[in-house]
């Protein structure tokens, strides 16, 4: 196969280069048949697919069809917003193309989190779909479902104004491939990553299902140095010839827990038994049902309570997430719903406890998402026995694209899950997320004002340490006899800029942030906020990314440093709260706080 990328990129180049000077018209017609084969005959070339549609498109802006498929397939594939160009032209051209072309329209800048002009297009669709009852083509989008993607954009525009404290990266070569990668699953100490995939390299199938997809296998991956190596085929018994899927596995790492095509769908398990996996088993009848599909499933550290999800009736709709108890005898009982606040009439999936024994983390079409499905946390109060309302992780770690099979580490600063998003290879792939947060924090202005007026009254009234601790003023964090030029770095912001486009720290920046780094290391108890912006120019989503890798890269000069990470919360805002509208330079910048625990 990798010879056939390789001739492909070949023919592609001499085709290029021999009919560089011929009638664009021509060439993108060449291109657009080319890329049509591809596409319907090698799914995993979509890319290659894509990168033809787009030349032929760009080669005839008045080529409808090479602008409809060029978008398409950035909407199938990873940066869907850049569809928009594309789909803009199409409506622009021969706006009847497609029935559903203001739907697209807004799904582009959906997906560029555009929310705005993505609520216009879609209000536009959602008008046109209600007054046309009558049309039933193809290419019709039902008013529930484009009603729900105005829910979303409402939601959108909130999350967006309130970026979390998460970073999110790509897993280390030999994890991912060009192929759908996901459900990734870990042992309690990380030394060990069971996941699913569809990829043709080391499948024990050679054959491909009926979408062009070669058949899931389950592959395992050993971290080693820290890193994870290159994944390998788990084996028999746990796959075969057909579809192999992993879906949780125990905190030792020696129970995995299996979906299998059985019936519409049932839950199996393995276990590791003196080196090798056992020949896979029918969980329950008391989980798993005759007609009806189960298809993902979480644990308890002791196994005896376990959530899972399945589409049988009786529930809020869709796919819901039920609760089975096991008692000291090993017998299961009847399972139960978990109830309308986790459960939506939408779909829920790939319910994942995490190590505390009460925070549960679940992916959701439904609640307070903004599109696809995004990953929410929601924690059970013992006392109350009652679930708390599923917040949404938010951005970066949740976008308009589907989140799922979110698993967290013991300390739940890090986690993992599959998304389609940039710096992956084209499909689903797997990433890892990182917290950049920690508790309430004290400015360092505010530790100054404090420190100066426990200094104050401790002079007027003469007291004693004993006495000036029994005051009703809060104790500071720290020793109050800062140093001039220390209280100076404290009390203000410290903005590090950077050129446009660009996310690299300055040279004339090193000596500040080295200052601040002697101050941290001199004050444990200090840590500090990182703050990422970016000028207007890009899009929403762009400017995002943007923000937030300047308050990572920031992060990244007191990492390597010695600041320990957990001293350090990095949020991106993008162009939202920039300060500054006259000149631009102003918000390409990370702001970079001194804070107190308080």
């Amino acid at each position: 196969m990798k010879h056939f990328y390789y001739f492909l990129s070949c023919c592609l180049f001499f085709c290029t280069q021999v009919h560089a000077q011929e009638d664009p018209v021509a060439l993108a017609e060449e291109y657009l048949q080319q890329a049509s084969q591809i596409y319907s005959q090698q799914k995993e070339a979509i890319e290659i697919a894509k990168e033809l549609f787009v030349k032929a498109a760009e080669l005839d802006p008045n080529n409808v069809k090479a602008n409809w498929m060029a978008g398409q397939l950035y909407l199938e594939t990873i940066n869907k917003d850049q569809a928009l160009k594309y789909l803009l032209r199409v409506q622009e051209k021969k706006p009847s193309y497609r029935f559903d072309i203001w739907y697209q329209i807004g799904r582009a800048y959906h997906y560029g989190l555009d929310f705005n002009q993505a609520l216009d297009y879609y209000k536009k669709y959602e008008h046109k779909v209600t007054n046309d009852r009558h049309y039933r083509g193809r290419d019709r989008v039902l008013p529930e479902d484009v009603r729900r993607r105005i829910v979303e954009c409402n939601n959108g525009k909130e999350i967006i104004n309130q970026p979390a404290r998460y970073s999110v990266e790509v897993l280390e070569p030999g994890i991912n491939s060009v192929w759908p990668d996901y459900a990734p699953v870990m042992n309690e100490d990380e030394t060990v990553m069971i996941f699913t995939s569809r990829r043709q390299e080391g499948n024990t199938s050679a054959d491909v299902d009926k979408d062009n997809f070669y058949f899931e296998d389950i592959f395992i991956s050993r971290k080693v140095g820290g890193k994870w190596g290159e994944a390998e085929n788990i084996g028999p018994p746990i796959n075969t010839a057909y579809h192999d899927a992993n879906i949780a596995l125990s905190a030792d790492g020696n129970r995995l827990y299996l979906y299998k095509d059985v019936g519409r769908g049932d839950i199996f398990y393995s276990d590791f038994v003196n080196g090798e996996w056992t020949e896979p088993k029918f969980l329950t009848d008391k989980i798993n049902s005759s007609v009806y599909s189960e298809n993902s499933i979480t644990e308890t550290s002791s196994s005896d309570v376990v959530f899972y999800t399945s589409d049988r009736p009786g529930g809020f709709g869709g796919i819901d997430i039920y609760m089975c108890i096991k008692d000291d005898k090993g017998r299961w009982y009847k399972s139960k719903s978990l109830g309308p606040v986790i459960n939506t009439k939408f779909d829920e999936e790939s319910p994942f406890l995490a190590y505390d024994g009460k925070t549960l983390y679940f992916s959701s079409a439904g609640h307070k998402g903004y599109g696809g499905y995004d990953i929410f946390k929601s924690v059970y109060d013992s006392l109350k026995g009652e679930w708390s309302e599923p917040q949404n992780l938010g951005y970066p770690v949740n976008t308009p694209d589907d989140e799922i099979y979110f698993r967290a580490s013991k300390d739940g600063r890090i986690g993992y899950y599959s998304s389609v998003r940039e710096g992956g290879l084209g499909f689903t792939d797997i990433f890892r997320v990182k917290y950049h947060g920690s508790g309430k924090k004290m400015s360092g202005s505010e530790l100054i004002a404090q420190a100066k007026k426990e200094k104050e009254r401790a002079e007027i009234e003469n007291l004693s340490s004993e006495e000036s601790n029994a005051t009703n003023m809060p104790s500071l964090p720290v020793d109050a006899k800062f140093e001039a030029h220390e209280m100076k770095l404290m009390d203000h912001a410290h903005r590090i800029y950077f050129n446009a486009a660009q996310s690299a720290i300055d040279e004339v920046h090193r000596e500040e942030l080295d200052s601040i780094i002697s101050l941290l290391n001199k004050y444990k108890v200090l840590d500090i906020n990182i703050s990422g912006f970016a000028s207007a120019d890009g899009n929403p989503r762009y400017n995002l990314q943007l923000s937030q890798k300047r308050a990572l890269i920031v992060l990244d000069y007191f990492v390597s440093h010695g600041v320990p990470e957990e001293r350090i919360v990095a949020q991106g805002f993008g162009a939202v709260k920039a300060e500054g509208g006259g000149d631009p330079e102003e918000n390409r910048r990370a702001d970079v706080s001194i804070v107190a625990r308080e």
